[in-house]
């Protein structure tokens, strides 16, 4: 994920007190969705409490005006769980995420969450919030508790009758678990379908009908043999893939995702949809990874949408990396991914979002993934 991680501080948004858990729905079934979505990622609106309300509203706003539904940030385990369950009863603060789904659902967007990462209470490596929890368990309970309080007929949506209701449907499990920043000391494959399957368990406990994901893998030609070799029961407990295809170009970002499918084919995995959680580009400084012109980049947004959409690759959410992103630093790449403060990207964006809702009937193959 080529962002700042920015969890931490957003402790700075919460109060010391006020904890609680809520109570799971009863189980239900809903239909995932069949249409492709589009969106971009948020997270830079929400981390680390710099960005006023006002802001967010108004950028979420613009978000929504380009066509797009789905937006993709985090449900950190960190702030909503800062202490370790007593005597096995786990105890939330739901003021971050409750924050989240509320500006989101108002602005007419869904929710995407990434259930990340380890608690610090939790952690298998101290001190370090991307090493796998020591506790497969609890990292689950709060995916459960995640997809019990915002999926359908949840205790938020019910707590906030005004809201538009938009329950979540899908969670990613992790980010980037086969990439070594994300995964410490270094991607296990064996470690994360553990922590994969007793997440995916814990939420289809309380809502069958979700989609699990499993986080955005940034190489999944080799990580997904690797993870159905370590437990080949996956072959039939996969929900969906999410990858982060980054490439240089339209074409390259496309040839990453054929390449994620046809490792699926090859698994006996074929129908297993896709999940484009990131795929974009940065502006400075130039020669960083990802670095493309400015003048280049909303012609690439464009043909990339319209390309993932038209591919036939079995792509259910194609996500842009990033809608905001505060472009102060012209060092710091990260800061420059967001393209909200771009007329032309957001044109670019909104062009793109239309062509892809054009696109072929489901099932269609074009020459992309018809091998």
């Amino acid at each position: 994920m080529r962002r700042a991680a920015g969890l931490a501080a957003a402790l700075l948004l919460l109060g010391t007190g006020g904890c609680g858990g809520s109570a799971a729905p009863a189980p239900l079934v809903h239909s995932p969705p069949t249409a492709v979505q589009f969106g971009a990622s948020v997270n830079l609106l929400f981390n680390g409490g710099e960005v006023r309300t006002a802001q967010i509203e108004a950028q979420l706003r613009a978000l929504r005006a380009t066509g797009a539904n789905l937006a993709r940030t985090d449900a950190p385990w960190e702030v909503s769980e800062p202490r370790p369950p007593v005597a096995g009863v786990h105890h939330y603060d739901w003021t971050f995420d409750d924050r989240v789904a509320g500006a989101l659902a108002a602005n007419g967007l869904r929710w995407l969450p990434i259930i990340d990462y380890s608690t610090p209470w939790a952690q298998s490596i101290p001190g370090q919030d991307h090493s796998p929890p020591d506790s497969d368990a609890d990292y689950a309970a709060y995916a459960a508790a995640v997809s019990a309080r915002y999926g359908p007929g949840g205790a938020f949506w019910r707590e906030h009758p005004r809201l538009p209701a938009l329950p979540v449907l899908a969670l990613e499990i992790w980010n980037e678990p086969d990439a070594g920043s994300f995964w410490t000391p270094g991607p296990d494959a064996a470690r994360y379908a553990r922590l994969y399957l007793a997440a995916r368990d814990a939420v289809h406990a309380v809502d069958p009908g979700a989609r699990v994901l499993v986080g955005g893998l940034t190489d999944a030609p080799t990580f997904l043999p690797a993870l159905v070799a370590a437990d080949p029961s996956l072959r039939s407990q996969i929900d969906a893939v999410a990858i982060h295809p980054y490439g240089a170009t339209p074409s390259a970002v496309l040839a990453r995702v054929v390449q994620a499918r046809r490792a699926l084919v090859a698994l006996g995995l074929a129908t297993i949809p896709l999940y484009v959680t990131e795929f974009g580009w940065t502006t400075s400084p130039p020669g960083a990874l990802d670095w493309l012109a400015p003048s280049l980049r909303p012609e690439y947004i464009r043909a990339t949408l319209a390309a993932l959409a038209a591919a036939g690759c079995g792509v259910s959410a194609a996500l842009l990396y990033t809608w905001f992103s505060p472009a102060r630093d012209p060092a710091n790449a990260a800061e420059w991914f967001g393209i909200s403060g771009s007329s032309t990207d957001v044109s670019a964006f909104t062009a793109g979002v239309r062509q892809a809702e054009r696109r072929p009937v489901p099932g269609q193959r074009s020459s992309a993934c018809a091998s």
